[in-house]
């Protein structure tokens, strides 16, 4: 079980702080004309700007020729984009034309093109697609009749005389109408034979109806009348009329659609039914995410407190971890990272400079226990996916982070590891490439983790929050979301107990500490989902952790 002595959390809160660019999914290669009216290509920045840049058109990216650049809305101006790819054609026919007038034929009313629109459903595998309408679907107004029916003698109510109307026989088996109805407070019927000669008889023995118990039994007697005289039995038809308001039916052409179910709350269909919506299926609602969009980065998103990146199944949100969403997703867009190349295997990194210190701005994926004997079994990726090394490196075992094989051959006989004190070099290459070198940790004031960040003005209770990615820490209802703004862009890849359990939501960085009071045990820095620090805990050398190296 790991010490967590030093850990220092705070209470954990439902607020974050997010970044300035936002991901989701789009035609990031895309040189037809925008579905939304805009042309792949433009002359200039100032035709450009005689194109409106708003909600509507987020994301939309735009060709200068003059300035060989692409230029991106952000929902109110456009700027240079991040992805710099060339569209492979020249202004569309959605641009401008010489007379200032915009050719829309190539967009119908929801804002797609017919063959985008079949391209969208051929393609489509993911949860949200290109050819549902951007609209919210609102509730239609239908009229429901309820009727019933009843026999006439049945149908009469007591205490509504003008429903004492009934047919029946007389003695000669001819019909003869009835018709009740009062005249001050006597009872009166009136009749109708088969001939229409009407007659008017007072019912004197109910001389007071407005005597309850008098109107009781005027209504029995007249009841018993229409019944038992062999009275009709034609059925009185009566309807009611209900304006309803509700949603069109969810069906299999609808799955996805977002409807509005009252003024507050809204629904999504999905499999043939009607649902509550959740905040992706609101924020991403329009967004295409195809087959053709899945692994693109643009800047089209819905919200400002979500961003969603798009799938092979589907969108994700970008504010929790998720192994499908690559590492370039989670580095910060205004920071100029470096780049360094691993001589050993070819693999790129990027690199920032904090202070006087240039670090590894990702972990360290590198494997050959070939040329490094002390990788056999001492280094893993998550879950022991390879994919997901790709993501955010490989955890290692402090044998392996410090190399102690090179240790032993190459440092006289330094004999470091598991269950071994032993005094470390100043300088501790480890798993690092050439020219590079484990974060330093001997003593407060020579760590090197804490020079980096004291040197641009952060403490360690603020450290952490400076230090995460701004996306992929919203982990269990805590939201202490990074604001990366030293480009260090850590992420939560976890970690790996000697008993092969894999922990996620928090990150592990390496350093040469020996604890000097146990055999078995480092000190390591951590970040945590749960807190702003930037800490360090005692761990067990034999558990693995994630690497950053500093260059010499």
């Amino acid at each position: 079980m790991k010490n967590t002595f030093s850990r220092k959390f705070t209470v954990c809160a439902l607020a974050g702080v997010l970044g300035s660019a936002f991901i989701a999914c789009g035609d990031d290669n895309s040189s037809s004309p925008s579905a939304k009216g805009l042309p792949a290509e433009v002359t200039d920045k100032a035709e450009l700007e005689t194109y409106e840049c708003s909600m509507d058109v987020i994301g939309e990216k735009v060709y200068v020729t003059e300035l060989e650049e692409n230029y991106e809305c952000d929902g109110e101006k456009w700027f240079k984009s991040y992805d710099q790819t060339k569209p492979s054609s020249t202004k569309s026919s959605g641009s401008k034309d010489t007379d200032g007038s915009s050719d829309s034929r190539a967009t119908d009313k929801e804002g797609s093109s017919d063959n985008d629109k079949g391209e969208a459903k051929s393609s489509s595998s993911a949860k949200s697609s290109s050819w549902r309408p951007t609209e919210i679907l609102e509730p239609e107004i239908t009229v429901n009749e309820t009727c019933t029916e009843v026999g006439a003698c049945d149908a009469m109510v007591k205490t509504d005389i003008s429903t004492w109307h009934f047919v029946r026989k007389d003695g000669f088996d001819r019909d003869m109408e009835y018709i009740y109805f009062v005249e001050g407070t006597q009872l009166m019927v009136k009749t109708i034979d088969y001939k229409g000669v009407e007659d008017i008889d007072t019912l004197k023995v109910y001389s007071d109806m407005t005597n309850e118990i008098s109107q009781e039994y005027a209504f029995n007697a007249a009841k018993s009348t229409c019944k038992n005289g062999g009275g009709n039995d034609n059925k009185i038809k009566s309807c009611v009329k209900d304006t309803v308001k509700a949603l069109p039916e969810c069906n299999a052409s609808r799955e996805g659609f977002i409807g509005k179910k009252d003024s507050s709350s809204y629904v999504v269909c999905k499999n043939g039914s009607w649902e509550k919506a959740k905040e992706i299926d609101m924020d991403t609602y329009g967004k295409t995410c195809t087959n053709a969009e899945v692994g693109t980065r643009t800047n089209g998103v819905v919200t400002e407190t979500n961003k969603y990146y798009c799938t092979a199944n589907g969108w994700v949100s970008l504010m929790r971890w998720n192994w499908d969403v690559p590492k370039e997703a989670y580095f910060n867009p205004n920071i100029t990272y470096g780049s360094m190349t691993d001589e050993r295997d070819g693999k790129v990194y990027r690199t920032v400079q904090i202070g006087d210190q240039i670090w590894m701005a990702e972990n360290l994926n590198y494997a050959d226990s070939v040329k490094t004997p002390s990788l056999l079994e001492r280094s893993w990726c998550y879950d022991n996916k390879t994919e997901n090394c790709d993501v955010a490196g490989r955890l290692y075992t402090w044998a392996a982070a410090i190399d102690s094989v090179a240790l032993y051959d190459n440092g006289n006989g330094v004999n470091c590891g598991d269950g071994v004190n032993c005094t470390m070099p100043k300088k501790v290459r480890g798993i690092c490439p050439s020219g590079w070198h484990l974060p330093r940790y001997a003593t407060i004031d020579d760590d090197e983790f804490r020079i980096m960040y004291i040197a641009v003005g952060e403490e360690e209770e603020t450290a952490g929050k400076a230090l995460k990615s701004q996306m992929g820490w919203e982990y269990r209802g805590c939201k202490y979301i990074g604001t990366d703004t030293l480009g260090f862009s850590g992420i939560p890849a976890g970690y790996r107990t000697s008993s092969g359990k894999f922990i996620g939501g928090l990150a592990y960085f390496h350093t040469t500490m020996d604890r000097t009071d146990g055999l078995s045990f480092t000190d390591a820095k951590y970040l945590s989902y749960g807190s702003d620090w930037m800490g360090k805990e005692r761990l067990y050398k034999s558990d693995a952790y994630s690497v950053r190296c500093v260059k010499d």
